[in-house]
């Protein structure tokens, strides 16, 4: 099932419709504080031509200007419908967007992606819906086996849910396991025995009443 939304094309959205080079800047502005979005994509008798930033227009001076006169501070960022998912998130990442224009295979813009709603989409995926906790080790690059991992996991009787990788230099990653049980002891004592570096723990217990604080000051960053 989890593999079946990775694809951007599953989670695209289409309710504004996108901006033409003959708007005016303060419609413009308008236009994304009624949306709360500070980027919207471009485009000229139907071709995307690029992403234009609420940053971007607040150095103009005159916002009776078109965007035609401003092309210039288009950003170009898209990703297409047959794209993964972790790529468009890395985009959103780079370029710390609201908004991500989504073409097809053809070039034509279709739809956009959402980071909240992206976010919201994968909260519903099994291995993130699963009940469960998460375990995060720190291994040297060299050291890193997956296989070996799985193995101590399931030794104990448990199965892994998920698995994410994030680099720390060159040299060290940190993997963070969302496993389908709630007290990680004895997995913990298991990787300790095998001089696995055990560094975070996440159990049920991070959801309670302060979740939904920490919910909303995530959703406060990214509705940018």
């Amino acid at each position: 099932m989890f593999a079946l939304y990775m694809r951007v094309g599953d989670h695209i959205l289409n309710d504004f419709k996108p901006l033409g080079i003959d708007e005016e800047l303060a419609a413009v502005l308008q236009a994304m504080e009624e949306l709360k979005c500070s980027h919207l994509p471009v485009l000229d008798n139907g071709k995307y031509l690029g992403l234009i930033s609420e940053d971007d227009l607040m150095d103009i001076e005159d916002t009776e200007d078109r965007i035609e006169e401003h092309l210039k501070v288009l950003k170009p960022y898209q990703v297409l419908d047959t794209t993964h998912i972790y790529e468009a998130i890395k985009v959103f990442g780079e370029g710390n967007l609201s908004c991500l224009p989504v073409l097809n295979e053809e070039g034509k813009y279709i739809g956009y992606l959402s980071p909240l709603e992206l976010m919201w989409d994968l909260g519903q995926q099994v291995s993130y819906a699963e009940k469960g906790a998460v375990i995060v080790l720190q291994v040297s690059v060299r050291d890193y086996h997956i296989s070996q991992i799985a193995q101590i996991i399931e030794s104990e009787d448990a199965l892994i849910l998920g698995l994410q990788l994030r680099s720390e230099g060159t040299e060290l990653l940190r993997v963070a396991i969302k496993i389908n049980q709630s007290d990680l002891s004895r997995i913990v004592k298991a990787f300790e025995r095998y001089q696995y570096n055990v560094v975070e723990l996440y159990h049920e217990s991070i959801f309670d009443d302060t979740a939904s604080d920490r919910y909303e000051g995530l959703v406060k960053y990214l509705n940018i």
